[in-house]
């Protein structure tokens, strides 16, 4: 009786183990991630461009663009590009689902920097076009010594 419900139990057990994917669900899954002319995310932001106002030189300043995905598919971020080293961007990992939001956090060092200042980040995501460029202006006062 005991042996007859130990081998229940393992039969139980072993139907309960998830399947591992084959190669073609993996492909199948990333196949429907790709947009299409009907299926594809859209970055939605409101001021793609902003104005950070004056500083110091030396000073670090931080600026978070929000947006959020107006598209019909997740959106994915896969990376993010300061025009320059005193650029740093930091980025929603994570997929973005439709209607949820996201943010990329620059931080702006003006160290060595001084006059009217341009900065862009281009943000690589699976939207069409594949990127996106948002801005910053900021001017940068010489330190008074």
């Amino acid at each position: 009786m005991f042996v007859v419900a130990l081998a229940a139990l393992a039969i139980v057990a072993c139907e309960n183990k998830q399947k591992p994917r084959n190669q073609q669900e993996i492909l199948d899954s990333v196949e429907a991630m790709k947009p299409s002319a009907d299926r594809f995310p859209v970055i939605k932001i409101d001021s793609p461009s902003v104005n950070l106002g004056t500083i110091t030189e030396g000073d670090t300043i931080y600026h978070t663009y929000r947006f959020s995905n107006a598209g019909n598919m997740p959106l994915a971020i896969s990376n993010v590009v300061a025009s320059c080293g005193c650029t740093t961007p930091s980025y929603t990992t994570n997929l973005i689902a439709p209607g949820e939001q996201g943010f990329i956090k620059v931080m702006f060092n003006s160290k060595n920097k001084e006059g009217k200042v341009h900065k862009t980040i281009t943000v690589h995501a699976n939207t069409n076009p594949a990127e996106q460029v948002f801005s910053f202006n900021v001017e940068v006062l010489k330190k008074q010594q």
